[in-house]
């Protein structure tokens, strides 16, 4: 907290104190080292708010951009799923298709079986009454 409250306060006093410097200067009157180091000092400050400020802009368009991104990925795996979901629908009646034909498949050799089972049942007891 106490440094959410420094900084704006040292930016006032190296402002106020930057004015009087640039009053100084105007007049034509020489500088001292600490009055330079202060002007130094403002600009260093103004420097990182513009940057400070150009880095809030840039996180604000990437937060954009990454939310935008999101979305379009959100949609796009609703869109697979959803294909996805109508493969394995197909897949599912194809298998139930063929599982039908293939059933009715068995019941017909099933009894194409019992009938050539019956024949040579049939045909066995003929022959053992000729014997």
């Amino acid at each position: 907290m106490a440094e959410a409250v420094a900084f704006p306060v040292l930016s006032e006093v190296l402002r106020q104190a930057s004015e009087r410097i640039a009053k100084k200067v105007m007049e034509g009157k020489k500088l001292t080292d600490t009055e330079v180091i202060i002007l130094l000092l403002d600009q260093m400050n103004r420097a990182l708010n513009q940057m400070s400020k150009r880095i809030d802009i840039i996180n604000e368009s990437l937060s954009e951009r990454i939310e935008d991104v999101k979305v379009t990925l959100d949609k796009r795996v609703d869109d697979v799923r959803s294909e996805l979901g109508k493969r394995i629908d197909d897949a599912n009646a194809r298998a139930e298709s063929a599982y039908r034909d293939l059933k009715g498949d068995i019941r017909m050799l099933y009894q194409e079986v019992s009938s050539i089972k019956s024949v040579v049942i049939d045909l066995l007891k003929e022959r053992l009454g000729k014997s």
